[in-house]
């Protein structure tokens, strides 16, 4: 019995030791010979290689340390542009008679504008307030009050350095709907480029914006009167742009759309032979500004009033603006002091990296001399700079000396601001020579 007992325990014995091996995991039972064939093995690229001789490993050589890279920041030159504007081209009926050569029955425009030319041509872009029509020889050419001049003084204007005309003001319906088209159509052959009035929706709606030397500038033209005339109803909504603040903004906006990096609006406003702009001109001017315009050139008053340099402030930064209200008269014959003479205006930009800004704005007087002969009688635009002296072929008198020299002080009272960034031009900026 006592043998039997010790027999049982012993095989408890064994049980127990051998549990834990009966109920031990194994592992994932391998694969079978006929699961491995049937597994698809993927091709092996052999890299064929030269056994060594011995059984020396040789190492590498050690490749020297890199150089560490030096990353260099390369700063872009800016970008200094200036674009000139001029003020009203008003060629009254005894300038027609001045330009007219009776025994060829042709017009010279040309000589006139000669002694400014080089203050135009030396701007990288000018622009002209173009108030007569040119609506060909049909409708006659005529001053005041209906204008129409000869195709000559497009040619002349070009010749001169003017590169835009805005056709939009008062006598933009002088010779009707015809002479809106036929003044295009004249700017077009002459080479000059043209805003503020169009011959169809559809170049109405297309902004210009003109790349000057890698900044793109935007121009619109408005004008706040039509001396009571109206376009055709068919041609009423873009046949001359009127100026009204929401449409300028809109097409300031469509300018930034196109890639303008400045808008200029040249606005045809305010009361005329007022020396100090209106409330009207300075309330809708702010708004301008203030909806995405950056410079405003205007004409109208047939005399000079101030420039302002307009601060605003726009999120973290100040953004200064200019408005030129009125350059006064270019070329015309209103004979009497302040409308005899007006000014040319630059305006400097200059863009770095992305960003473009109006650097300021300088100031060339003009003076338009008349010949003391009524026959043959000469017009000549001179400019008015002390101490150098004017290239003209028209005598001048001791009284138009005095004049000028008087035009000089009377503008240098309305427009010097030197702390503004406002003066008059030196001729170096634009590649000229100020001694005579």
């Amino acid at each position: 019995m006592r043998d039997a007992l010790k027999a049982v325990g012993a095989a408890l014995a064994v049980i127990a030791l051998c549990t834990p091996l009966i109920f031990w995991p194994v592992d994932e039972a391998q694969p079978t010979a006929l699961e491995l064939a049937q597994v698809t093995v993927p091709p092996t690229v052999v890299v064929p290689t030269t056994a060594p001789e011995t059984t020396t490993t040789t190492l590498p050589p050690v490749e020297p340390e890199p150089e560490p890279i030096t990353t260099t920041t390369t700063t872009t030159e800016p970008i200094d542009i200036t674009v000139a504007f001029v003020g009203d081209v008003l060629p009254h009926e005894s300038i027609l008679e001045a330009a007219h050569d009776s025994g060829t029955g042709s017009y010279d425009f040309a000589s006139m504008l000669a002694p400014v030319a080089p203050y135009l041509r030396g701007a990288d872009y000018t622009v002209a307030n173009l108030e007569t029509r040119l609506a060909g020889p049909d409708k006659v050419y005529t001053g005041y009050p209906l204008m129409n001049s000869p195709t000559e003084l497009a040619y002349a204007l070009k010749t001169a350095g003017v590169d835009l005309a805005a056709t939009a003001n008062n006598h933009s319906l002088d010779q009707g709907w015809e002479g809106v088209v036929g003044t295009l159509d004249r700017l077009d052959g002459a080479g000059l480029t043209h805003v503020g009035t169009y011959r169809s929706s559809a170049e109405r709606d297309t902004p210009l914006v003109v790349n000057i030397q890698g900044i793109k500038v935007g121009f619109l033209n408005y004008t706040a009167g039509l001396n009571g005339l109206t376009p055709p109803a068919e041609q009423e909504e873009y046949a001359v742009n009127t100026l009204d603040p929401d449409v300028v903004a809109a097409d300031a906006a469509n300018a930034r759309i196109y890639g303008a990096d400045i808008v200029i609006a040249l606005l045809h406003y305010g009361d005329e032979y007022e020396r100090e702009p209106s409330e009207q001109q300075l309330e809708v001017s702010q708004e301008i500004l203030s909806r995405g315009v950056d410079v405003i050139m205007g004409a109208h008053p047939h005399v000079v009033q101030p420039i302002a340099h307009v601060v605003q402030y726009s999120s973290w930064k100040s953004t200064g603006k200019y408005a030129a209200y009125s350059l006064g008269n270019f070329l015309s014959n209103q004979r009497w002091r302040y409308s005899d003479s007006g000014i040319v205006a630059y305006v400097h930009m200059q863009k770095r990296g992305l960003r473009t800004v109006v650097t300021g704005v300088s100031y060339l007087p003009v003076y338009v001399q008349r010949s003391a002969a009524e026959s043959p009688l000469r017009y000549r635009v001179l400019p008015v700079l002390p101490g150098v002296a004017s290239q003209t072929d028209v005598p001048l008198t001791a009284r138009e000396e005095e004049r000028m020299a008087q035009v000089w002080e009377e503008l240098r009272d309305v427009l010097y601001r030197p702390d503004e960034n406002i003066a008059p031009l030196d001729p170096a900026d634009i590649g000229l020579h100020a001694g005579p």
